[in-house]
């Protein structure tokens, strides 16, 4: 397993990070950055969530 060293923390992550798809690794770091940044849509209920689907 790989570990990656993260704020102090030992990240373990399985299957090894080198076995992942690069793209797919920046894709999922950028999609977690929108959210830090605020880029994505925020709901006031589960109602409201719920209705965007069925839109």
């Amino acid at each position: 397993m790989s570990s990656k060293k993260t704020s102090g923390i030992r990240k373990t992550t399985y299957p090894p990070e080198e076995r992942l798809d690069p793209e797919f690794i920046k894709e999922v770091e950028q999609s977690i950055q929108d959210v830090k940044d605020g880029k994505c849509t925020k709901y006031d209920s589960f109602e409201d969530l719920f209705a965007s689907y069925e839109e």
